[in-house]
């Protein structure tokens, strides 16, 4: 009989320590293949726990590939080898661990992907623009980078903030890295162990993964239609917390002026306190001018932006920045200046000189076209298609994605199951929840930058033929 120790699941929820416990079981042969797993209501039950919790956790085990449901049977564990991560048995499972192997090759439709239009690329003035810093940047190329990077490309994205998110910020406050991730494991590193993070719920995981490698403290706070909800914030006794108020992920939920306040009034009320502005796509807002970033509106210094341009050009320039506060700033400065740059100096003065004579404004205005139209298309295939009648779209005119509530009976796991099956790969709003999954299901989250018209048709026939 499985029996886990809840107390045990520190800053966990006890359903993804359960969800841990079982999965670790399986890799490691303490559970072997073809063996039974207790019912939910017995195990809830034996641990004193909700059969929600349970439900949740045999979901994402599920849909993770290492249990098997059997229809008035029960849950079985799939082959495993003591060590080693299962086998991947579905094409939805070997497409989400970035599998290329013959289960991966079943998908041909990817509703997930969520990365810039790549054949949009200014290949043309790009390699212009590298040509021009070979000749004229041999000097510096092969000198070493400073450690927050290149000062002309910090004036540029300075310049930049200034012009088009209404922010005031020096050069001085900028810090340049490869990628998000990056950075982020520098700021938690800066603002120490003492900190105790609030991510929102549902939200990005990424994010909580990065907390529970560095072992750190942190929770998961709820979030309304306004965005993350300031009395559960005070309760969690959080002193940092990630927001994405231009254009939250998954949800799409546009942070308006209220709420932002209330999140700034928050910072005040304690030494310490910060926010983490998440500003990953703010640039693709389609029916109104872009909302001020909550930075903008900091006059007390406890804002701390992050930005990327690896959704604006392409995935694989792994440029990002983040901006402190003048006193985090000087902290970095005295105590981080070690930690060498991560992006080469001929890829920095590319991007400044892109972005100084205009390239990026132009493309973003192309992109933002682009975007929308691609939208406007894909939302006019849904409404001419059958499937129109079983689903509500929920749209708020940003971003590169949209949800789509759908009507049907069968579980998120069985949906996505059924779409793999027809080499359709998509993905829920539950799975980005961790304490209401119930509130969230049936919703999918549809990112069209990336998806063809064409693709998406054929989409939404099988998703009509799988929920009739």
């Amino acid at each position: 009989m499985l029996t886990y120790d809840i107390s045990e699941r520190g800053n966990l929820t006890i359903y993804e320590y359960l969800y841990r416990c079982i999965k670790d079981d399986i890799i490691k042969g303490r559970l072997s293949l073809g063996e039974k797993l207790p019912s939910k209501r017995k195990m809830a039950q034996q641990h004193q726990i909700s059969l929600k919790t349970v439900v949740n956790a045999y979901e994402q085990l599920l849909m993770e590939g290492y249990i098997s449901a059997r229809e008035k049977s029960g849950y079985y564990v799939m082959e495993a080898e003591a060590g080693y991560e299962p086998r991947r048995r579905t094409s939805y499972t070997a497409m989400q661990t970035g599998s290329r192997g013959e289960e991966a090759s079943k998908i041909t439709i990817d509703l997930t992907s969520n990365r810039a239009a790549i054949e949009k690329f200014p290949y043309d003035t790009w390699a212009k623009v590298m040509r021009g810093i070979l000749s004229e940047k041999e000097n510096v190329l092969l000198d070493t980078v400073p450690f927050a990077g290149v000062y002309e490309l910090r004036v540029e994205i300075a310049r930049y903030l200034y012009e088009y998110r209404g922010m005031d910020v020096e050069p001085e406050q900028i810090i340049i890295g490869a990628g998000t991730e990056y950075l982020y494991g520098r700021l938690l590193q800066l603002l120490g162990r003492n900190s105790i993070y609030a991510i929102e719920d549902p939200g990005y995981h990424r994010f909580s993964r990065i907390y529970h490698a560095n072992d750190l403290q942190w929770c998961y706070v709820e979030i309304d239609e306004d965005g993350i909800v300031i009395d559960s914030l005070k309760q969690s006794g959080a002193n940092v917390v990630h927001v994405s108020p231009g254009h939250h992920f998954p949800t799409g939920i546009i942070m308006p002026a209220g709420r932002r306040q209330e999140l700034l009034a928050w910072t005040q009320e304690e030494l310490g306190r910060y926010i983490i502005e998440d500003d990953y796509d703010s640039e693709f807002r389609f029916s109104k001018r872009p909302v001020p970033s909550i930075q903008s509106m900091d006059k007390n210094h406890r804002v701390i932006y992050f930005n990327t341009f690896s959704k604006t050009l392409a995935p694989s320039i792994r440029i990002s920045y983040m901006v402190l506060p003048p006193a985090l700033m000087d902290r970095y400065v005295g105590t981080m200046n070690f930690y060498a740059c991560t992006v080469s100096a001929f890829e920095q003065y590319a991007l400044t000189e892109f972005m100084h004579q205009g390239y990026f404004d132009r493309h973003i205005h192309r992109m933002k076209n682009f975007y929308r139209n691609k939208r406007d298309k894909i939302l006019e295939v849904l409404k001419a298609s059958p499937l129109y009648k079983q689903v509500e779209i929920l749209e708020k005119g940003a971003g590169n994605h949209f949800l789509m509530r759908i009507n049907t009976d069968l579980s998120d796991t069985q949906l996505k199951w059924a779409a793999a099956g027809n080499g359709i790969q998509i993905s829920c709003l539950s799975e980005y929840c961790e304490s209401d999954k119930d509130k969230y299901a049936h919703i999918l989250i549809v990112n069209y930058s990336d998806l063809e018209e064409k693709g998406f048709r054929t989409a939404v026939e099988v998703l009509s033929q799988i929920i009739s």
